[in-house]
């Protein structure tokens, strides 16, 4: 007995072809005056974090990645000399997202989806002396996820439709019924309707009225 084996065909379509993921840690430095003294930091946040651009590019040692160019507002509180100061600045940022390619197929007219998984936050604000400035170093946290979508050749099995079974009774096929419209009071399943009236099984009433 032979069995049927699905044809293996070959298929041009847009797909995701790779995945990353990836945790960035970062220190800004926001400059302090020099006559501002024995400082000590209140707290800090961020703000209007955006994505400018998205690239795919093919780094010499990672191999695919995605480079994502943003930026992000750093505010900073602060006392000195028994007064208060808040401090802004804006960062702008060039970061790369390693991808993982699947099966290794040749990619065309590739495109990044990029989502922040994770804001920028402040994971850390503290003072720090470098020789004659002072500055205030913030350590960030930030996490993007990407995907890459391009035209790729992928290979699928195709087969053939599975045959229709078909029932008989006293020689006369039988094929089922179409679909009632409304509440019906029987299983569609068991019952079928005959080619000729004539057909119609003994034990069926004549005058039973279908659904």
């Amino acid at each position: 007995m032979t069995t049927d084996r699905p044809e293996i065909r070959e298929i041009v379509t847009k797909a995701v072809c790779g995945r990353g993921s990836y945790t960035y840690l970062r220190s800004i430095d926001l400059e302090v005056p020099v006559s501002h003294k024995t400082i000590q930091v209140l707290g800090s946040h961020i703000s209007g974090s955006s994505l400018d651009s998205v690239t795919v590019i093919e780094k010499t040692k990672q191999g695919t990645a995605v480079e994502v160019k943003g930026r992000y507002d750093i505010h900073v509180w602060y006392t000195y000399d028994q007064d208060t100061k808040a401090a802004k600045t804006t960062v702008t940022f060039i970061e790369y997202i390693p991808i993982e390619l699947y099966g290794g197929e040749s990619i065309t007219n590739p495109q990044a989806l990029v989502e922040i998984t994770r804001k920028p936050r402040c994971t850390k604000a503290h003072v720090k002396n470098l020789g004659d400035r002072t500055v205030i170093r913030v350590e960030i946290e930030q996490q993007f996820a990407a995907q890459v979508i391009g035209m790729t050749k992928l290979k699928v099995a195709a087969m053939s439709a599975a045959g229709v079974g078909v029932e008989t009774v006293k020689g006369q096929e039988l094929v089922p019924p179409p679909q009632p419209a409304g509440n019906c009071s029987y299983p569609v399943s068991d019952y079928y309707n005959l080619k000729c009236d004539e057909d119609l099984p003994e034990e069926y009433d004549d005058d039973y009225e279908y659904c």
